[in-house]
């Protein structure tokens, strides 16, 4: 079935937080720029058995691997420890300043700002605060736009849900569309195959969606060309063949009271300082003892969110793990650059080089869309004419 894109926003003038009046015609529909649509690839589908032990020898990078060791045969003591550190759903006013606090002064071994992935939603979202954090170097990537609960959802509605939450962050959060390379699923919950053909379909890189219990070792990420390397924890999960597409896979953490979870807010703890920090620690130290495979921070800032002892002990993690001299915080695009072209601590390091953003910070030039209880804020040039919605 062919996709092409749906949503057509008609642009007029808003009066700026300054008080002044930006007007512009409505814009070319960007879609062809937001992803490649792959409208003549062919999707095969066939049924595999689940939960392979082994690679086929023909599953090769950079195009194809299957998690299952460091990429390029390194030894862990020549491969640089990466930490994903991502945040799911709307960015604005209630988790903007925590954002900043977690980005003042902390950077990596190379001198470059530590970076995060946003897995970004519609409703609620501040587009002026999207864009100051593209422009400090973090991924922007889709989370739908309506967050609504998957099960239901169509091929069409896939599409409609990321690759429209996608065009609204070129439009409203004037993010390249050339970056806008992933997505999150809301709820963990993905469409499996029709999902998976539609990622491909449009030209996306990569899913963070799939929790793995693999932790001894950790998986690395992995491409759909095969079964997905560990279970079905949220069905549906992909059984057919999706090649080049890759999956970042949301290992569990290990709660040390016999629980496990991909998000550290579905995860049992004492509420301190000192057993939250102890907890971070103990999980990181598997990954980083082990095969290295990334280690996976995966959040709601809502988490920290009047719970300051939650955000001291977290920023003192952060603040032990980068007194390492190998030790990277890392964007989903800048770990998966690092995978299909590995080289060891030894040599340079292109993948991990300082995101280039060619874009300034919104700040306080942002002006207010108002639909009538409905509002959102946003650099753009002009508001929609309607609410952006499915």
């Amino acid at each position: 079935m062919q996709l092409l894109f749906f949503l057509s926003i008609q642009f007029l003038p808003f009066t700026t937080s300054e008080g002044f009046k930006i007007s512009k015609s409505s814009k070319e529909h960007p879609s062809e720029q937001v992803l490649d649509n792959l409208a003549n690839a062919t999707h095969s589908v066939y049924r595999r058995s689940l939960h392979p032990s082994s690679c086929p020898s023909s599953c090769q990078l950079p195009s194809c691997s299957c998690g299952f060791s460091i990429p390029g045969g390194l030894l862990p003591a020549q491969t640089p420890q990466l930490v994903l550190l991502t945040f799911d759903d709307a960015v604005n006013v209630l988790n903007s300043d925590f954002y900043q606090r977690l980005s003042a002064g902390r950077t990596n071994p190379n001198g470059c700002g530590i970076a995060a992935t946003f897995y970004i939603s519609h409703e609620w979202t501040d587009y002026g605060h999207v864009q100051d954090l593209y422009s400090q170097g973090h991924e922007i990537a889709s989370h739908t736009i309506t967050h609504s609960h998957p099960a239901a959802y169509d091929q069409d509605r896939w599409a409609k849900e990321v690759v429209g939450q996608a065009e609204l962050l070129v439009q409203l959060g004037n993010v390249n569309p050339k970056d806008i390379q992933g997505m999150r699923a809301p709820f963990l919950q993905t469409g499996g195959d029709l999902m998976f053909s539609v990622l491909s379909l449009f030209g996306f890189l990569y899913d963070s969606s799939l929790t793995s219990s693999k932790t001894s070792p950790s998986l690395w990420p992995y491409t759909l060309d095969h079964d997905p390397p560990h279970s079905c924890s949220i069905p549906p999960c992909p059984t057919g063949s999706h090649p080049g597409l890759w999956e970042i896979p949301m290992t569990l953490m290990d709660d040390g009271k016999g629980g496990h979870c991909p998000m550290l807010d579905g995860c049992q703890y004492d509420e301190d300082v000192e057993s939250i920090q102890r907890m971070l620690t103990s999980n990181f130290l598997r990954h980083y003892t082990s095969n290295k495979a990334p280690f996976p921070m995966f959040y709601h800032a809502a988490w920290f969110r009047l719970r300051p002892h939650r955000e001291e002990a977290f920023f003192k993690f952060l603040d032990s793990i980068l007194e390492l001299p190998d030790v990277y915080f890392v964007t989903s695009q800048q770990l998966l650059q690092w995978v299909r072209s590995p080289s060891p601590l030894s040599s340079p390091q292109p993948a991990l080089a300082c995101p280039a953003r060619n874009i300034q910070p919104c700040g306080d030039r942002k002006g207010k869309c108002d639909y009538g209880g409905r509002t959102f804020y946003t650099c753009a040039e002009a508001c929609p004419v309607e609410y952006p919605w499915l």
